[in-house]
């Protein structure tokens, strides 16, 4: 039986976190490195955006796609919120309105039943 605590999405978002990580990194060095040209010349700055743009959006997407998963999963497996105290407890018991009735006519100072 697996493992009720583990959840796949969100281990392999993780990963996919660490990899997003190291690219963007270089890519910064990258954009260092080649800072003048993609000033200077409009091709390669729509060329890094073309190819670097794009990896990066898509795999923002399966990021975002993984971690809700993730959040589904870890739901479903929550215990159910028990309900409120005043849903649980007992109902108070009423007093039938007959005797009710019976008290409320009895004079003072008389005993209601002898």
């Amino acid at each position: 039986m697996p493992d009720g605590s583990f959840n796949k999405f969100r281990a392999a978002a993780e990963i996919l976190q660490r990899g997003r990580d190291l690219l963007v990194d270089d890519l910064a060095d990258e954009i260092l490195d080649q800072g003048d040209d993609l000033l200077d010349r409009g091709f390669a700055f729509n060329e890094l955006l073309e190819t670097q743009g794009t990896r990066i959006h898509f795999l923002t997407l399966l990021l975002s796609q993984l971690e809700q998963s993730a959040e589904i999963l870890e739901e479903s497996q929550m215990p159910p919120v028990p309900p409120p105290p005043e849903m649980t407890s007992p109902k108070k018991r009423r007093r039938p309105k007959a005797k009710k009735l019976e008290r409320q006519s009895a004079p003072e100072g008389t005993p209601e039943d002898s």
